[in-house]
């Protein structure tokens, strides 16, 4: 399940690479591809954490740990840290990564408790 959601997730990120590409020069194309993969996805993967809809260990691997994580690119952003510096704009999203992963954790959370779940 894990791999299957892992290569969706991929996909994905790669498509949104495409759409930036199209519409930005490089770097500013990258940058912008990476800033949306990491908050959506960081988001995604804190509404799998606690929603009920992905309660299963099945639904949680295929997609919290594949299709999120194949979704979000971590080694994208050290990379861009490597070669560019820890500019302000990345330690923002460095900042905002993690509370975007709340606000889906939070959101998830509450669906959970209206539906009798926690």
């Amino acid at each position: 399940m894990v791999f299957v959601g892992g290569a969706i997730g991929t996909m994905l990120r790669h498509l949104i690479g495409e759409v930036f590409g199209s519409s930005y020069e490089f770097p500013t194309s990258d940058f912008l591809a990476l800033i949306f993969a990491n908050l959506v996805g960081s988001y995604f993967l804190g509404l799998t954490a606690r929603h009920p809809i992905f309660a299963s260990e099945k639904r949680k691997a295929f997609f919290g740990t594949g299709l999120a994580g194949g979704f979000t690119t971590m080694s994208a952003l050290t990379l861009f840290i490597d070669t560019q510096g820890l500019s302000p704009e990345i330690a923002m999203l460095l900042f905002i990564g993690p509370a975007t992963y709340a606000f889906g954790w939070h959101q998830g959370r509450r669906r959970a408790k209206k539906v009798g779940h926690e």
